[in-house]
């Protein structure tokens, strides 16, 4: 007998893999008391006839701006109960599109800023064989629905600052949105400065969103491997408010203090990369290096000098840097 998965896909915007909608989201600037309506077409692009379900919910995104969903009413600023749509259910043939039409009855006592949800259009579960298991997937699409009542300044803050690994440098910033409305660009630059003033790294993220109690958790990645010295590193944030907030840390990096590991060598960084993956120092990479990591990561002579042996570059030596220089030395077999 063949198994049997449920998988339930998410595709939030256009596809053409199964049904199509002609709407990304909706945004409206609304007053308390008032009652506003959208509409969106939903298409059948499959070569059978499917019948769709249509209801709202909740969503949020996490610190790395990846989106998270909810019964409808799970969160404070929840429009779910303020939401309707027509209809509940249809049914479409090849080919065929139907229009869904929203309704949104703004509360008299509706709090001031951004509220949302999302309308979800689901798909009938279908077979799919999948090597040998059939597995029944059911795809839905999600328009994201926003509502701005009254007006209020954009925020932010720039809660944490802070470095990953040095091989290259990254950093990673912590932003949050502790104001009432939805910031849907955020942009933000980051500047490095050595011990003498001069700027060695200035580079600007991609533009990010950040809901209304939201905290997203931004990694800068730069192509500066540090020599050892002080830096200086400048993160500015524009919210999209009247004032651009500035956030700065120092970075020391120290001088490696390298010791044998074992025998009387030293190890040996044998590409200048940083890295020194020649752990017992004979001028060659091989499984020796990987054993003798494998038992000796947790020594002194490897913890007082995590840049060197950071091989996965998260900032520590651990027994992921093991797995790491292991799989560099497969990637370096003839």
């Amino acid at each position: 007998m063949r198994n049997l998965l449920w998988i339930s896909t998410l595709l939030l915007g256009l596809t053409g893999l199964a049904l199509e909608v002609d709407l990304l989201e909706v945004d409206l600037n609304v007053a308390p008391g008032q009652v506003y309506t959208f509409s969106f077409l939903a298409r059948n692009e499959t070569a059978v006839a499917e019948t769709f379900s249509v209801y709202v919910g909740d969503w949020d995104r996490d610190e790395a701006g990846g989106n998270r969903f909810y019964p409808p009413g799970t969160l404070p600023r929840s429009l779910a109960a303020w939401l309707s749509v027509a209809p509940g259910s249809f049914s479409l043939g090849p080919g065929e599109t139907r229009e869904v039409r929203g309704t949104l009855h703004v509360p008299a006592d509706a709090p001031v800023g951004t509220h949302w949800g999302i309308v979800f259009v689901h798909g009938e579960p279908r077979p799919v064989d999948h090597g040998g298991t059939t597995v029944m997937v059911a795809r839905r699409i999600g328009i994201k629905v926003y509502a701005t009542v009254g007006t209020a300044p954009a925020q932010g803050q720039v809660r944490r600052l802070e470095f990953g690994g040095l091989n290259p440098l990254w950093v990673v910033m912590e932003f949050a949105n502790p104001g009432v409305v939805n910031l849907r660009q955020v942009r933000s630059e980051v500047q490095i400065y050595d011990s003498q003033g001069g700027q060695v790294v200035q580079i600007e993220p991609d533009p990010f969103p950040c809901l209304p109690g939201g905290v997203r958790r931004l990694v800068v990645e730069t192509e500066l491997r540090p020599a050892p010295g002080m830096y200086l590193v400048v993160a500015r944030v524009d919210p999209g408010g009247e004032e651009i907030i500035a956030a700065q840390a120092y970075l020391r990096v120290r001088p490696l203090s390298l010791a044998p590991v074992a025998g009387d060598a030293v190890s040996r960084d044998l590409d200048g990369d940083g890295l020194y993956e020649d752990l017992d120092g004979d001028e060659v990479f091989a499984e020796r290096d990987v054993e003798l990591f494998r038992a000796a990561w947790m020594s002194p002579q490897v913890q007082t000098n995590v840049r060197a042996f950071d091989f996965n570059n998260d900032g520590r030596v651990d027994e992921r840097d093991v797995e790491a220089l292991t799989e560099l030395l497969a990637s370096r077999a003839p």
